[in-house]
């Protein structure tokens, strides 16, 4: 039976039929080819192939580009670090920008999300549909050898637009996310850089502090001889030789820890070598809140991130409108027929038409659900826009407060602590020398203005890094004088001392 039913169905495709087929093959065929010839999944611009026939996305695209700077990812830089290149926290940032992994993850998100435009902007698929074998009809003109089709389904104008505006919302909050991620990157590697500053700094100090104790041992010690002291003198000064040996290991073990941070920010071993940080001077600020606040609300990511998921409902409502609008599908239809039929006046005669079909949407209740579900998030995104912008000017509120007050402690310390405890020192080993001050008396003191000194280093890197969140907060980069201020120059640093963070 079925050797009977496969000569039948083999004896009716004639060569024209063959040629048929082989004709269209042939152009889907092409067709296919000249799409593969098209450019490579990794180009280096994922928004290269958006569509360009809708003016709103051709402005979201533009945008994207601009606050992007290069839309590809860049590659991960493999070459060694130069310590002589890193000379302060602004070399830093720069190298961790190029290297940070958790910022090229970020890239390459907002590239992976860009590809979803040109497929939701493309129209679906044609559908080929071909019936070369089975019991086909018997007609007047002959018996039926082949029947194939060629539809296509053409949505109704706007909705393949609305439907990349909403894609591109989506990389628009990656982009966000992308910049909150590289604001996150860079305070981090300014407070890693200012801890290991402090380290330094304080391990140097205490060092200075070491050899200033270790000669107040000796006066004790040449008092003792001259019967002049006491054991307990030289004794004292033992054991506090001895507590600043272990404040010195505690000391470095920080600075270790703080090089392995900033090293995982720069993507290198932990144990990697970093040049010594140079001493720099107190840095003044001039800052206004109101100006913070007005720069936030509309460089922060976070606010930005909650306009771009407003403005994807807004599009996402649109869009549920345009589903209500019928789809047109578009066919041609072909049928093979063979010359020879069971009919005297068979002719043979091939058959061809053209058809189109609608879609019926005519389920109100899901068509108003996604009208409902885009207001909602309309509304959705308005209370947390407010609710970010809250929390964004109390954040920013919250580090000027910190900036102000460091600032404050640190000039107090550098003009007025520092100088009367070492003035102090000075008087009590010229006393005690004499045989007027008791050497409890001039180690509490020496204690004291080391104590101010490793302060005021800490008090200094609090204010760096509390600058950095500011600018976190804020989301860009801060000038620290404001132009249109009017400076103290007894606090203003020289233009050369702001060069890479006010080195010296």
């Amino acid at each position: 039976m079925w050797t009977d039913r496969w000569n039948r169905v083999r004896g009716v495709a004639t060569a024209r039929t063959a040629r048929t087929v082989l004709s269209v093959l042939a152009a889907l065929g092409a067709a296919m080819t000249l799409t593969a010839c098209g450019a490579g999944p990794l180009d280096a611009d994922p928004y290269e192939h958006w569509p360009r026939r809708d003016a709103a996305l051709n402005s979201v695209r533009e945008r994207l580009r601009s606050e992007t700077g290069s839309t590809a990812a860049p590659a991960r830089e493999r070459s060694a670090v130069n310590p002589d290149t890193l000379r302060g926290p602004d070399d830093y940032v720069r190298l961790a920008i190029a290297r940070n992994p958790s910022i090229r993850k970020a890239r390459q998100t907002v590239a992976r999300l860009a590809e979803r435009v040109p497929q939701v902007t493309s129209l679906s698929d044609p559908m080929f549909q071909v019936a070369p074998f089975g019991e086909m009809a018997e007609t007047a003109a002959g018996q039926v050898g082949l029947m194939a089709g060629l539809s296509q389904k053409l949505p109704t104008p706007g909705k393949l637009s609305a439907a990349g505006r909403i894609a591109a919302q989506d990389v628009a909050m990656a982009v966000a996310d992308l910049n909150q991620t590289t604001l996150d990157v860079v305070a981090e590697t300014r407070r890693a850089y200012w801890m290991y500053y402090f380290t330094t700094r304080a391990i140097d100090a205490t060092h200075e502090s070491h050899d200033l104790l270790d000669q107040f041992r000796q006066i004790a010690g040449a008092r003792l001889r001259a019967n002049a002291a006491t054991q307990q003198d030289v004794l004292r000064a033992s054991v506090e030789l001895s507590t600043l040996d272990s404040e010195l290991i505690t000391l470095g073990q920080q600075r270790t820890t703080a090089i392995a941070m900033l090293n995982q920010m720069l993507d290198r071993p932990g144990g990697a070598e970093l040049p010594e940080p140079t001493p720099v001077d107190l840095q003044a600020f001039d800052l206004k809140l109101d100006a913070l606040l007005a720069t936030a609300a509309t460089s922060s990511p976070a606010m930005r991130k909650v306009r771009e998921r407003i403005e994807m409902f807004r599009e996402q409502s649109k869009l549920a409108k345009l589903n209500r609008i019928p789809d047109v599908t578009v066919s041609a239809n072909y049928v093979a027929v063979k010359d020879e039929g069971l009919s005297k006046i068979a002719n043979g005669d091939d058959q061809w038409w053209f058809g189109f079909a609608v879609n019926l949407p005519i389920w109100d209740a899901k068509l108003d659900a996604a009208e409902r579900e885009a207001h909602r998030g309309v509304m959705e995104g308005l209370s947390d826009l407010q609710a970010t912008n809250n929390r964004v000017a109390f954040q920013v509120q919250d580090a000027y407060s910190k900036v102000e007050a460091d600032q404050r402690l640190a000039i107090l310390f550098r003009d007025v602590i520092i100088p009367q405890a070492q003035q102090t020192v000075d008087a009590s080993r010229s006393g005690y020398t004499a045989g007027k001050v008791d050497f409890l008396t001039l180690v509490d003191n020496w204690r004291k203005l080391l104590n101010f000194e490793v302060m005021y280093h800490r008090n200094t890197t609090r204010l760096e890094q509390d600058f950095a969140d500011l600018q976190r907060v804020v989301g860009k980069d801060l000038a620290r004088q404001s132009p249109a201020a009017d400076h103290d120059a007894s606090t203003t640093p020289t233009p050369s001392e702001t060069n890479n963070g006010g080195e010296k």
